[in-house]
């Protein structure tokens, strides 16, 4: 081969991208021209460098991965999909505290897709996100964990246990302890509830909150400094809904059930 397979497939948007959209099935040049929006004339010296190379064959006017791309692309692909989501909010990635998600978790961050960045509102910083209201109102299932909770949002969950939405929420001691106080009624009536369970965590777990209802995936991190900076990580595709379900349940076995009144 006449370069390294690295190099061929990373040094060149063209050829990651092309070797991407064939992994669904033979193309065309036209195909691959309007799924890519390039020119044949930028496209075609990419598609016979993977030709030379054994990762691509043409046969009929069609263009396929062969065996061997079918192969590195199944290995790489998951690879190309984390950087992605990493390089789509990079700031967000590389300056919060990582530690808290569990290590077969992080490896599979790809799954949490297109994600949006939630950042605060410096002019009402003490508010509720109208981003995260607007997108938890009518939620049907909602299961959050917490170690840094704002109790203006207590409200949003007592309407939605009010509508009979299956809610699991997930405190540590000290959040617990604090709702428990100054937000007594509110925390009494989600106990009589049938439809919510509540639980309580140790501290020290490094990770602000986890929210995973029927439409969204919301992930909070303190920063490198162990701040809370009010940003949240945003997802709607299903393989995110699945990943934070799953982050909400490793917690979830660490903690004990609050017995209800």
């Amino acid at each position: 081969m006449g370069s390294s397979l690295i190099d061929l497939v990373f040094r060149s948007d063209k050829r990651k991208n092309l070797l991407m959209l064939l992994d669904s099935g033979s193309k065309n040049i036209d195909e691959i021209k309007d799924a890519l929006d390039v020119t044949a004339t930028s496209i075609l010296p990419q598609i016979k460098k993977l030709i030379d190379n054994d990762l691509v064959i043409q046969e009929d006017k069609m263009y396929k991965l062969t065996v061997l791309g079918e192969f590195i692309i199944k290995k790489i692909k998951p690879l190309i999909s984390a950087l992605e989501v990493v390089e789509k909010n990079n700031s967000y990635w590389t300056g919060h505290d990582l530690n808290a998600i569990p290590r077969h978790l992080l490896e599979q961050i790809s799954e949490l897709g297109d994600c949006i960045l939630i950042e605060p509102d410096l002019n009402h910083i003490y508010e509720p996100s109208p981003k995260i209201i607007e997108n938890m109102s009518n939620a049907k299932r909602a299961s959050t964990f917490a170690s840094y909770f704002n109790p203006a949002y207590l409200p949003l969950y007592v309407e939605l246990g009010r509508k009979d939405a299956e809610l699991s929420l997930n405190f540590t001691q000290s959040v617990w302890d604090h709702l428990s106080n100054e937000q007594s009624d509110m925390i009494n009536e989600l106990m009589d509830m049938d439809n919510v369970s509540l639980y309580v965590s140790k501290e020290g777990i490094k990770l602000t909150e986890v929210t995973v209802t029927d439409r969204i995936m919301l992930l909070g991190l303190f920063d490198k400094n162990g701040k809370f900076d009010q940003q949240f990580i945003m997802s709607f595709e299903q393989s995110a809904l699945s990943w934070g379900q799953e982050l909400f349940d490793y917690f979830k076995r660490l903690s004990r059930q609050v017995n209800k009144i």
